[in-house]
């Protein structure tokens, strides 16, 4: 049995690190992060074995069917992970990371000592977060939003539980049945109980008004502060930009001038940002300024914005409504669709980067047998061909979905499939060859017919050289239906079951069609599909009258997106017009 002595040290140990926790996430550090102490000690707390009991066994069957657990399970554990760690299945295909619950990694806090508060926690439900892909929850309930944070917290305790129990183990060396004893018990709890309850808020000075005067003087502690060092004289993010986090991960300033602030951007949201910093970043707290030179810093950053621009990073859930027609267009420049109301849809980036927005407008009609989407987006550059390993094609997908409960935004999950109409540019029109692409370059070539090819090579001035046989490739020959196919389409039907899961449906599946067009700077696509389907295997079918779940995914060529690299929106209403 351990002596008391012994135990006195690890309280005073437990103190240490709960302290060094505040510290770290509080002390100005110029731009950069402290990566050293408290981080590592933190990093490693995501890394901890679970200690399982019988008991703890026993607690996990009894809270199986919990609406906190099953909530997450369902809207949250994708990105951050079935325990909570930051290591979702869709972790890979996002940047910023998902937090790390376990470790206590909270971005928007309000207390002393970086401890979310239940109101913390639901404001980034309600609101999101903005400059993520953490999307908005308010069109649940207010009790399963309760049930959400509920199950944050719980998560957050136990990494806290796993967390000291592996200090104890490495750094005091205690076996499994010295840390099983009462008294030690007693002291994981009461570290627990610390690392995990919400400290005290300091009281918000008077708002006040952005007066000229306010915003002059904050403006001048903007510079000498440290603020201008990273975000820029003008705000613009463009001060120190070589950054990394808490998880050494890459990151970047805030742009101050497009709007998008993780948080509330009201006064007195941004003066808590001010205040306590945001843990696990290099934004530190500022509490060796002034409550009133924090509530001007607070005016003044947001007198970098306009209110329409910080309304409008907010992903809004709306209600996409399928208009009745008599006679159905699948032309893009129909005079037709300009009867025919237009809906934008927000969208956010997975691997972020500043003001990414391309203005998506989408309007849809049907026949009763037929539904058209028109969907329209901006896009500097229209990229079409795909052809080296560092260029890429623009694109753009619809995500069906038809059930009681939606499913992951991304690609859906377990038991719970969605229909992907995608149309790509480098698939519309008639394949093109290498040879057509760069009519100077000279290729391997794949003989599969027996009918003479007059290739760029072969019919060059004062070449002498055989013919030769058709070429084909490999993977269009053997039926590879990714492979691009003749014709104008350029549209195909996927099906997905979770991220990474995406699958192109058997050529006998396909009941998409789609004909793009780019123009001044905006591409306008139109993609087609019969309201029934004959098989479950085709994709979700629809009827006039039906309501679905939808969401839009858009890809730039120009900015290297691929694969789960693109812009997304969030779920959002699908009306039929009966």
């Amino acid at each position: 049995m351990r002596t008391a002595s012994k135990r006195t040290q690890r309280v005073v140990t437990r103190t240490i690190l709960t302290a060094a926790i505040v510290i770290a996430a509080n002390v100005l550090r110029g731009g950069t992060v402290a990566a050293q102490g408290t981080a590592t000690a933190q990093s490693t707390a995501s890394q901890a074995v679970t200690v399982s009991s019988t008991q703890d066994k026993v607690e996990d069957d009894k809270t199986a069917l919990d609406p906190g657990r099953q909530l997450y399970a369902r809207h949250c554990a994708a990105c951050h992970g079935e325990q909570g760690n930051g290591r979702g299945a869709a972790a890979a295909y996002l940047f910023p990371r998902p937090r790390d619950i376990r470790a206590g990694r909270f971005r928007l806090v309000s207390t002393s000592n970086n401890v979310p508060t239940p109101e913390d926690l639901h404001a980034v439900l309600l609101r999101g977060m903005p400059g993520s892909s953490m999307p908005p929850w308010g069109h649940l309930s207010q009790q399963e939003r309760d049930a959400i944070v509920g199950e944050v917290m719980r998560l957050r305790k136990e990494g806290a539980r796993e967390y000291y129990i592996k200090v104890l183990k490495e750094q005091d060396e205690l076996t499994d049945e010295e840390i099983a004893e009462d008294d030690t018990q007693t002291e994981i709890q009461e570290y627990v109980d610390e690392s995990s309850t919400p400290g005290e808020s300091s009281a918000l000075p008077e708002v006040g008004e952005p007066t000229p005067e306010v915003l002059n003087d904050a403006k001048q502690v903007y510079a000498t502060a440290g603020c201008q060092q990273c975000h820029g004289r003008e705000g613009k993010g463009d001060g120190v930009q070589k950054m990394i986090d808490e998880e050494q991960l890459p990151t970047a300033p805030r742009d101050f001038t497009v709007g998008i602030f993780k948080g509330n951007p009201d006064p007195a949201s941004m003066y808590r940002r001010i205040a306590y910093g945001m843990p696990g970043t290099p934004m530190p707290g500022s509490r060796q300024l002034t409550p009133q030179q924090m509530m001007g810093l607070a005016h003044y950053v947001r007198s970098m914005s306009t209110e329409k621009q910080r309304q409008a990073a907010v992903l809004n859930r709306g209600t996409l409504t399928v208009k009745a027609v008599k006679a159905l267009t699948a032309d893009a420049n129909d005079a037709a669709w300009s009867t025919i109301p237009s809906q934008s849809f927000r969208m956010t980036p997975l691997w972020w980067r500043n003001n990414a927005d391309p203005d998506l407008q989408v309007q849809a009609i049907h026949d009763k047998k037929t539904i058209a989407v028109r969907l329209s987006w901006r896009d500097d550059e229209g990229d079409r061909q795909a052809i080296s390993g560092s260029s890429f094609e623009d694109a753009v997908a619809l995500e069906l979905y038809r059930g009681d409960s939606e499913p992951f935004i991304g690609m859906g999950g377990p038991g719970s499939p969605i229909d992907v109409w995608f149309w790509d540019a480098d698939r519309q029109g008639k394949p093109r060859t290498i040879e057509d692409i760069y009519p100077n370059t000279v290729v391997d070539v794949y003989p599969f017919t027996e009918k003479v090819a007059a290739s760029a090579e072969y019919s060059r001035p004062l070449a002498r050289t055989a013919a030769q046989a058709e070429v084909s490739l490999p993977a269009k020959a053997s039926g590879n239906q990714i492979v691009p196919p003749g014709g104008e389409s350029g549209a195909t039907n996927l099906s997905g079951s979770g991220p990474g899961s995406s699958t192109f449906r058997m050529p006998r599946n396909q009941s998409v069609s789609g004909i793009g067009t780019w123009h001044d700077g905006r591409w306008t696509v139109v993609m087609t599909r019969t309201l029934a389907l004959d098989s479950a295997e085709k994709g979700v079918p629809l009827e006039s009258g039906c309501h679905a779940s939808v969401a839009f995914a858009v890809w730039d060529g120009s900015q290297k997106d691929r694969d789960g690299k693109k812009l997304i929106t969030i779920w959002q209403n699908l009306v039929l017009e009966d």
